[in-house]
């Protein structure tokens, strides 16, 4: 069983993520690693709003997203409110182009779907 035991605290994590069935998987490995997700939602406004209320430690932010806002967007209208929340693109676009647009919002790292756990459990380890 992963754990984020090397946190001081289980980190709460917003789950931005237009697919249901990719966003339960990755709700469910979160739990099995001792993470709370405070909330999953699928458009750019709603990861904006639950951003600001639900004060969550990290956000894992899929680019494309129901909606007029993506989530290059949406990381950007969190940043201007949150500099420092670390955002972590969960994408199955990331090529260079997808990429650099995505750079001005200073993401701690870029992953390619479908998500390997392992890894995303080093990325939120990290964080502390």
């Amino acid at each position: 069983m992963l754990a984020c035991s090397a946190m001081p605290w289980p980190p709460r994590v917003l789950i931005v993520e237009d697919e249901s069935i990719i966003a339960l998987a990755t709700k469910a490995n979160l739990k099995r690693m001792g993470c709370d997700v405070v909330a999953t939602v699928a458009t750019g406004q709603m990861a904006v709003e639950y951003a600001a209320r639900k004060q969550p430690d990290v956000v894992l932010m899929d680019i494309m997203l129901e909606g007029s806002m993506d989530g290059i967007e949406a990381a950007a209208r969190i940043r201007e409110k949150n500099p420092d929340l670390p955002i972590i693109y969960c994408t199955a676009y990331t090529d260079s182009a997808t990429r650099s647009q995505a750079a001005h919002t200073n993401p701690k790292a870029f992953m390619a779907k479908p998500l390997d756990y392992g890894a995303l459990k080093e990325l939120i380890d990290e964080l502390q």
